[in-house]
């Protein structure tokens, strides 16, 4: 999944402007509206185009089956986590 920095509506589109008709003395002019996002604005736009290109993802990276006996297990108390190993294997995943 790429993520690019590029959203729609941070660039600023040309538009249009009013010619006069006496435009020989006149040189035509193009007004430029900008818009101003701010810092969450452009957040939620990126978590959206995530959570979107996640939603088309129709390659199927996670087993949900599994994940589901998992959860199961889990809640059972069927399935045994030793926090200590879990936390070390974290930190040696991590710092990599």
């Amino acid at each position: 999944m790429k993520i690019t920095a590029t959203l729609p509506g941070n660039r600023p589109a040309p538009t249009a402007s009013a010619t006069n008709s006496n435009s020989k003395s006149m040189p035509k002019t193009s007004a430029v509206s900008t818009t101003t996002l701010s810092a969450d604005d452009i957040t939620q736009a990126g978590l959206q185009s995530a959570q979107q290109t996640l939603n088309n993802d129709t390659q199927g990276d996670v087993d949900y089956d599994k994940v589901a006996q998992m959860q199961a297990a889990l809640a059972a108390g069927d399935l045994q986590v030793d926090n200590d190993q879990l936390a070390s294997d974290m930190l040696s995943f991590f710092q990599k």
